[in-house]
């Protein structure tokens, strides 16, 4: 079953990365992210990490109104810890809601 999960990061910082954790410590279950939503802005980034590694970093006006979604395939173990986030280049420093959708494998 497709899932969605939306967090609002911290007030970002012009010239940094604010990060989040939006899953972290699964039991028992593994999933797939297929998909990662933000509202676009030319100057911010859209970034996702799983356990430390860069997995995406896409410019956030990549989600427009026509496609919101950046699809993904990004598949999540148990014990797999999965931040998203925001780089900031000095556009607004704003809090900026971020959603993924995920399923069970």
């Amino acid at each position: 079953m497709l899932k969605y999960k939306r967090i609002r990061t911290a007030t970002l910082v012009d010239g940094a990365e604010t990060l989040a954790t939006i899953i972290a410590g699964l039991k028992n279950k593994t999933y797939r992210i297929v998909s990662l939503a933000t509202d676009p802005l030319a100057e911010h980034w859209l970034r996702l990490y799983r356990n430390g590694e860069q997995i995406v970093d896409v410019q956030s006006i990549a989600c427009t109104a026509a496609a919101p979604l950046l699809p993904m395939d990004v598949p999540v173990e148990v014990g797999d810890d999965i931040k998203v986030g925001i780089y900031n280049n000095g556009v607004s420093t704003s809090p900026k809601d971020i959603a993924i959708g995920y399923e069970d494998k």
